[in-house]
């Protein structure tokens, strides 16, 4: 079962990458596209609207104000289809936008895992799992 895009935890894990790509032009382009967004479509004042405006390296360590953030998007795109199309279209969007140097490890559909699993970005020396004659 897939995650609805527009729930909390989805826009959460959502926001979460974009600002963790922030670093990168795709990142800042999303960032500044969902501010726009927001912008266009709550009220001056609204924590959605402060939310955005504020200086996207200063939310990243914040995890309670992405989902602050995450909760006020969802709110709004369950009573307004509008926005939710919108919103949708950004999601679907930041698709490509991974922090420098990421990296994205995916198991599914048909996969078949025996034993364990790890997923990693770079490795530098030596992995061991399941201690000595495993493997032999």
């Amino acid at each position: 079962m897939d995650l609805d895009p527009l729930s909390v935890p989805a826009l959460v894990a959502t926001l979460t990458a974009v600002l963790a790509g922030t670093a990168g032009e795709a990142g800042v382009q999303a960032w500044h596209a969902l501010a726009g967004l927001v912008q266009r479509m709550f009220g001056s004042g609204s924590p959605a609207r402060d939310l955005t405006e504020r200086d996207p390296g200063a939310l990243e360590p914040d995890p309670a104000a992405v989902e602050t953030l995450a909760r006020h998007l969802a709110a709004r795109a369950l009573t307004d289809p509008v926005f939710a199309a919108a919103l949708q279209s950004w999601a679907a969007s930041t698709a490509s936008v991974d922090a420098p140097g990421s990296v994205t490890n995916i198991v599914d559909g048909n996969a078949r895992v025996d034993g364990g699993l790890v997923q990693t970005h770079t490795i530098h020396g030596n992995i061991t799992l399941g201690g000595s004659g495993h493997g032999a």
